[in-house]
């Protein structure tokens, strides 16, 4: 039986507060210019971030019966909590006018549509030799800011976060384990640190709308040069950055290590207690105290608490569908 790789455990746990946390942050970036930073910091590198692990545990994709697992444990949760988020954000905001749209994903579940099309688009990239083929998703994740495509699909993000799963994909451990060595390590820190330093001071009215991969260059008030010019400028930090965070991750068994095992739980379902506190005057209240640490200690209970054995026993039968989750980046 093969040994489990922790480091990938651990990548995906501390990267999944991030992702609950930089959620939490966002009513407060047009308020504070540090939170504003530290958001568009966090978007830097997050989801590139898991976006490649994914891509990593996708070398199996030629096995037989690959693509109706991937069907079943990315398809039909998608069709599931696209209809629970519906029916809440129904009863949340009082809305009668409920109205299932399975062609434009709510919210955070952009992530599973484009992570069946990144696995089935592996059919054709993989044959592919390694530069042509990030090169081609490079110009394809810029030139798909020239439509107005956007949300739909999620073709968007699909296209312009590509590179990353592809990346990740080529990438075998030995690339990661020379990033484990301690002068990397203390460069990727200052790096990291400067890189949030230059964003709050030199770019401090950065669009946070850049970070999504959801938006048309026209949308965010750029002609098409600039559009192209500055999407590779972000591909180039984005890239960067997750190395340099990947870098940091301890290589061994933590406590943390099994609830990296869990984190696709998270995802799915921390918009419901998100959704529910910002539909509150759970906003304010942070604000007027500028409880901004609270946020933090926050996202951590709360990805505890979605991790939590009691959790996953109730949400899985609809989560997985009953069907045993593995080999994947976020549940791996």
């Amino acid at each position: 039986m093969k040994e489990r790789d922790y480091y990938f455990d651990n990548a995906k746990f501390f990267l999944i507060v991030f992702v609950v946390f930089g959620h939490f942050l966002r009513p407060y970036i047009s308020e504070n210019t540090w939170i504003h930073s530290l958001y568009v910091w966090i978007f830097l590198f997050h989801m590139p971030a898991f976006v490649l692990i994914s891509g990593y545990f996708a070398k199996n994709f030629h096995k037989k019966g690959y693509l109706k697992k991937v069907t079943q444990k990315i398809l039909i949760p998608y069709v599931i909590f696209q209809l629970l988020y519906s029916v809440y954000y129904s009863f949340l905001y009082e809305d009668d006018n409920l109205s299932f749209d399975f062609l434009t994903p709510h919210w955070g579940l952009w992530f599973l549509l484009s992570l069946f099309c990144w696995n089935v688009m592996l059919y054709i990239f993989a044959k592919i030799p390694k530069t042509y083929a990030i090169s081609l998703t490079i110009l394809m994740g810029t030139l798909i800011g020239l439509t107005d495509i956007e949300k739909f699909l999620s073709l968007s993000r699909t296209f312009t976060f590509f590179p990353f799963f592809l990346f990740g994909f080529l990438l075998k451990k030995k690339h990661f384990e020379r990033l484990f060595q301690p002068r990397i390590r203390f460069l990727s820190v200052i790096l990291l640190v400067s890189v949030f330093v230059l964003i709050h001071f030199a770019f401090p009215n950065l669009q946070e709308e850049w970070l999504y991969g959801s938006k048309s260059y026209e949308t965010l008030g750029v002609n098409e040069e600039m559009g192209i010019l500055f999407r590779l400028l972000l591909y180039g930090v984005s890239f960067f950055m997750t190395l340099c965070f990947m870098s940091l991750i301890p290589n061994r068994q933590l406590t943390i290590s099994s609830l990296g095992t869990r984190t696709f739980y998270v995802y799915i379902l921390h918009g419901f207690i998100l959704k529910y506190l910002h539909a509150t005057n759970f906003p304010d209240v942070i604000a007027k105290m500028n409880g901004y640490p609270l946020l933090l200690i926050i996202s951590i209970v709360v990805t505890l608490l979605l991790t939590s054995k009691p959790i996953i026993q109730f949400t899985k039968p609809i989560i997985e569908f009953r069907v045993p989750l593995r080999k994947h980046a976020l549940h791996r």
